[in-house]
């Protein structure tokens, strides 16, 4: 199995992962909306005021963007943006590196062997890293490039998704109703103006 085997593997995993977020979203918005009726009812026996404008449409509505889970949500996005970014950033990375090198701006291993001293330490014999093994050790270095690009392409697709999910927060039920009531007109512009 090569590497597009893994990576379908990984897709199917996701997939699965995504089905069953699916069905279990599902069931969340059955509960969800038990719950507005519950609440929606009390609001309307205890505090009928404080519901002015709003039908029970609007408000399921309201009650489900406060109460809907969204980390699981998130947390899927974030493991299916890593899978399709990956081929992406080892396309993006490994022209980097072949541009640096066509540029001149990265040392051929060769240099590396010739003018840094790999291998001669007293806790390695002289057989167990020759000019060949040395060679070796040279060209793994933009292997040390690679995987840290990689951490930093992943981090930062983590940031963006951390910073979207705590931007789009909601607030408690009483304050998520203030905020999208109905724009009452202002009793002081319709004085000023009469």
């Amino acid at each position: 199995m090569g590497m597009a085997g893994f990576f379908g593997i990984v897709l199917l995993l996701i997939a699965a992962a995504g089905a069953l977020y699916w069905r279990w979203k599902k069931h969340i918005e059955a509960e969800i909306a038990e719950g507005a009726a519950i609440e929606w009812a009390h609001y309307q026996k205890v505090e009928p005021e404080f519901l002015r404008g709003y039908d029970e449409a609007k408000f399921r509505e309201v009650y489900a963007c406060v109460h809907t889970p969204r980390f699981p949500g998130y947390a899927m996005a974030i493991a299916g943006t890593f899978a399709l970014s990956l081929p992406i950033a080892f396309a993006v990375i490994a022209g980097s590196i072949w541009a640096a090198g066509q540029m001149g701006l990265l040392p051929e291993p060769a240099e590396i062997v010739r003018y840094v001293q790999i291998g001669e330490q007293k806790s390695v014999a002289s057989w167990q890293c020759d000019a060949i093994c040395k060679l070796y050790v040279a060209e793994a270095f933009s292997g040390f490039y690679v995987y840290f690009a990689v951490m930093v392409i992943w981090l930062s697709i983590v940031a963006f998704y951390m910073r979207r999910y705590h931007a789009r927060r909601p607030g408690y039920l009483r304050d998520e109703i203030i905020r999208s009531r109905p724009a009452s007109p202002d009793p002081v512009k319709e004085s000023e103006e009469a």
